[in-house]
């Protein structure tokens, strides 16, 4: 087991690696790299449609915030230089620019999005940007692998998965239904919903830009769905749960990984409470748990605007990959030493389930998910993590 938490040495549960070592060598030649400091770069939606995610940006950004304070990583502060995408892939594209172009960062990490990775992805890959991590579980990612992308996420191939089988047991012949993203990811889950229960099956898709669902919920209703699964964002799964309410349609509704997160218990209300969801890092809520408790302190003592939610714990646990793999990276640090030290990366300790492996073929970081139920706001767990 690698140790990558210093929680004697720096008296945090969740203060990884990061408490500053001397340097060895002069390294202000290196794209992103000074004698002082390290800049990695990040596109988020902190506006439009996705605007819940920007709890991941925070999420790191108070992370870093935490390390820099405690000295940084072989002496070097982490520059996080976040740019607001608003979940829009084209902007992506202008922001990534900026980030490789003139931000002069040593590697775009954390971000955000399926359809918006899958717009800077190939090209970054290309001109060997480590681009890592992503915040997206997109098989077309990693499916084959690309030698400088990683994605945070388990994929939506895994998740697919782990919701036909659930779907299976709790559900037996039932018609299920799908309300999905019409991007690649909500594609994902479709294709695999339509192989697994065909003949018994109804989707129905929605754009980033969609006012509202109303009608593809009401068209599920019609079509005599007895299992709803959401694969959308927050903002539609409330809008999605809401529909189901005023419809007085007693359907069990299922939330995808990335759809389910403090603010649809808050805008959705009762409507949220029964609703099964998938979480792949752990719930923020369980503060008896001695790394979420740690982890929530770090934002509530570095973040900015922010309270603890599930995703700044996401944001948290990404920070924490990103830190271990700077310091295995060493002192002489470059995109070629980071590439490395990511690709022989193994951590078995932190806010996820199961453990971190990274390796030239297996580009994504986390594979275990935690089955839930929601009532009143609260995570309750069904069962034991269940891994890929």
């Amino acid at each position: 087991m690698k140790p990558i938490t210093v929680l004697v040495a720096c008296a945090t549960a969740l203060t990884l690696v990061a408490c500053g070592q001397a340097r060895g060598s002069d390294e202000s030649s290196v794209v992103g790299v000074t004698e002082d400091t390290v800049r990695l770069g990040m596109t988020a939606p902190l506006t439009g449609p996705g605007a819940s995610y920007s709890g991941f940006a925070k999420g790191m950004q108070a992370y870093f915030a935490k390390v820099n304070a405690d000295g940084g990583i072989h002496g070097r502060k982490i520059d996080l230089v976040v740019r607001d995408d608003a979940y829009d892939p084209a902007k992506t594209v202008t922001e990534t620019s900026r980030l490789v172009k003139s931000d002069e960062v040593l590697a775009v990490v954390g971000g955000v999005g399926g359809a918006t990775q899958s717009a800077v992805a190939a090209t970054n890959n290309r001109d060997e940007i480590p681009t890592l991590l992503a915040i997206t579980g997109l098989d077309a990612l990693v499916d084959p692998p690309m030698p400088s992308v990683s994605i945070m996420q388990p994929t939506y191939g895994m998740e697919s998965a782990l919701w036909i089988d659930y779907i299976e047991r709790t559900h037996p012949g039932a018609k299920v239904g799908l309300l999905y993203q019409n991007d690649n990811s909500g594609k994902t889950v479709d294709a695999a919903l339509t192989l697994a229960f065909a003949g018994r099956y109804a989707s129905e898709g929605y754009g980033t830009t969609d006012a509202d669902v109303s009608t593809q919920i009401t068209a599920l209703r019609q079509a005599g769905v007895d299992v709803l699964l959401f694969a959308s964002a927050p903002k539609f799964a409330t809008q999605g749960l809401l529909a189901i309410e005023r419809l007085g349609w007693n359907v069990p509704t299922l939330v995808s990984s990335v759809g389910y997160d403090s603010s649809v218990a808050t805008n959705a209300g009762g409507a949220a409470d029964g609703v099964v969801s998938a979480l792949s890092v752990r719930p923020y809520q369980d503060e008896s748990d001695p790394v979420v408790k740690a982890a929530n302190d770090i934002v509530r003592q570095y973040g900015e605007r922010v309270e603890p939610n599930q995703w700044t714990m996401v944001g948290i646990a990404n920070a924490t990959i990103l830190a271990a793999v700077l310091e295995d990276a060493g002192e002489d640090l470059n995109r070629e030493t980071l590439m490395k030290a990511h690709d022989s990366l193994t951590l078995d300790d932190g806010p996820w389930f199961g453990s971190v492996e990274l390796s030239p073929t297996d580009r994504v970081a986390l594979g275990c998910f935690e089955l839930v139920t929601i009532q009143n706001g609260s995570h309750n767990a069904l069962g034991e993590p269940v891994c890929s």
